[in-house]
């Protein structure tokens, strides 16, 4: 007799129910959240400045980078971006000194269309701590870009 108490868990809209996950090479984390949207308009930099000083408990910034679209690789689930930090407006405490470095930022297939990004380009990503991830085989960091990053 086993104890140790399964819980499984599913999504009723969903083909065979699975839940969402953001997968790199065989590790995977849940990803079941909303896209995350390119800012498009004008945006008065007062709205810039409330941004990446906002420090609430549901949303702090803690990083802050100009970065250019240098590649991607569309895998089955996930989007892998890699970017260059052009520019470091606010360093986080998880990736110390990233600037002029690739970085790779991943993101949900399904929001491909609504994030927009285009190889070339230069975006301003601003982020919390928590979609940081260290990539040990690599020695480099991840960055997801959840419903809660301001991409512009």
């Amino acid at each position: 007799y086993e104890q140790t108490p399964c819980v499984k868990f599913y999504h009723p809209e969903r083909k065979g129910g699975k839940l969402l996950q953001l997968c790199r090479n065989n590790e995977c984390t849940c990803a079941e959240e909303n896209c995350s949207m390119q800012k498009k308009g004008q945006i008065s930099n007062d709205e810039r400045t409330a941004k990446i000083c906002e420090s609430t408990e549901t949303s702090k910034i803690e990083f802050a980078y100009k970065a250019m679209v240098e590649g991607n690789d569309f895998e089955l689930s996930t989007d892998s971006y890699t970017m260059r930090i052009v520019q470091v407006i606010k360093e986080g405490s998880i990736d110390v000194g990233p600037g002029g470095k690739l970085r790779t930022f991943l993101s949900y297939q399904h929001c491909r269309d609504t994030l927009n990004l285009v190889k070339g380009k230069t975006y301003l990503i601003m982020g919390s701590s928590k979609d940081i991830h260290r990539d040990d085989q690599k020695q480099t960091f991840q960055y997801v870009l959840g419903e809660r990053t301001w991409i512009e």
